[in-house]
């Protein structure tokens, strides 16, 4: 038995059709309006519906009761926390989470991952964003540097908006990351950076901003391809979300009322940056470095219309290798435990992708730095 938490969200209902598709089950499905719950169960091959309740430690028991692996596609993710997780290893049962993070990963328990496995940044971003750089560096004899674009023109579900806000606080911030920061000669130095407004990049049809922002995966990613040098850029498209978004850095919303009036206006902000446009979400990676003796740049670009559909894919991929067994036990992040091979053609045949190209010897920084934003 496979349960999934958050079947009625965005990623959620997607996921359990990605793993009924691979055969995987039978699936549980968990969230708080059953009507809506019998409603997908009912364009499922093999699946049942529990009522679950993720501010109820007795709800969250009763569904991890039985299943052998939990997969949370709910949110938001920095209030979940480690919850869900731990009902299920009290269960006896696998866990994977499509967020999860930093936060996450220190507070499960490493006594009680002894025999069950926890995988956690299940998704895009993390996730995906860490194992196409892995399956890029195979190829490299020594890698010398990764630049990382990655964003686009999306709506913003209230979920995404409230990890969002989140992540700003300091309780959970110190460990999400650093902005305008970079990796320089095996270390993080934060200030190499800056904000570029009107950039023109490959793979985006609209001129954006990018921002530099280091996290918890770059770091570990650049000591895994032992990379001198590392940059990563979120992209936005838009500028309501953007500026919604960085105006609250300096007034982050502290009470209920305050949350509620900020998520709102982070989906508005979406929503208007939308308007009269069609949905796109990249990821963009050039790398350099030795191959055979020869300087090489190759450059790595996905696409999809959907960005929700992919993080499905990605969870229901770490779910199905959990699941067989593919993953060994303790917590891990997805992106340092699977295989990038496996995961990378599991997504090239989902049909989420309307892009998927390598290119050898495509400067993308070149227009970039002709005009000195870099």
């Amino acid at each position: 038995m496979i349960g999934v938490a958050g079947v009625t969200g965005t990623v959620g209902r997607r996921a359990v059709q990605v793993l009924a598709g691979m055969g995987a089950g039978p699936l549980r499905l968990g969230g708080r309006r059953p009507a809506e719950l019998e409603r997908i169960a009912a364009t499922l091959p093999e699946a049942s519906v529990h009522r679950l309740d993720l501010d109820d430690p007795e709800s969250m028991d009763r569904f991890c009761a039985g299943c052998r692996t939990v997969l949370n596609c709910a949110g938001p993710s920095y209030l979940i926390l480690d919850a869900l997780a731990r009902a299920a290893l009290r269960a006896g049962a696998d866990y994977v989470d499509v967020s999860g993070d930093e936060p996450v990963h220190e507070r499960l328990p490493t006594p009680g991952l002894a025999s069950r496995r926890a995988v956690l940044s299940a998704g895009v971003l993390p996730g995906l964003s860490g194992l196409i750089p892995r399956w890029m560096a195979a190829g490299f004899d020594r890698v010398d540097s990764l630049a990382t674009y990655i964003g686009g023109l999306e709506r913003c579900s209230p979920g995404s908006a409230t990890d969002m806000i989140l992540s700003m606080r300091g309780d959970s911030g110190d460990t999400y990351g650093q902005a305008l920061a970079g990796w320089r000669n095996g270390k993080i130095e934060v200030g190499v950076l800056r904000p570029v407004t009107d950039a023109e990049l490959p793979f985006f049809p609209d001129r954006v901003t990018l921002q530099p922002f280091f996290g918890g995966e770059s770091e570990r990613l650049a000591s895994a391809i032992g990379a001198a040098s590392m940059d990563f850029w979120n992209v936005f498209a838009g500028d309501r979300l953007l500026s919604a978004f960085t105006g609250m850095r300096g007034r982050p919303p502290r009470t209920g009322e305050e949350m509620e009036a900020a998520v709102a206006e982070l989906t508005r902000a979406a929503d208007l940056d939308m308007f009269g446009r069609l949905p796109y979400y990249t990821l963009l990676f050039r790398m350099t470095g030795d191959v055979a003796g020869q300087h090489s740049v190759r450059t790595v670009a996905l696409r999809t219309e959907e960005a929700y559909r992919l993080i499905a894919v990605v969870a229901g991929l770490t779910t199905h290798a959990v699941a067989e067994g593919r993953v060994p036990p303790g917590v891990h992040y997805a992106a340092d435990v699977l295989d990038p091979e496996t995961v990378i053609d599991g997504v090239r045949h989902s049909g989420a992708l309307a892009t998927f190209e390598v290119i050898d010897d495509l400067d993308v920084e070149a227009d970039l730095m002709d005009e000195g934003a870099l």
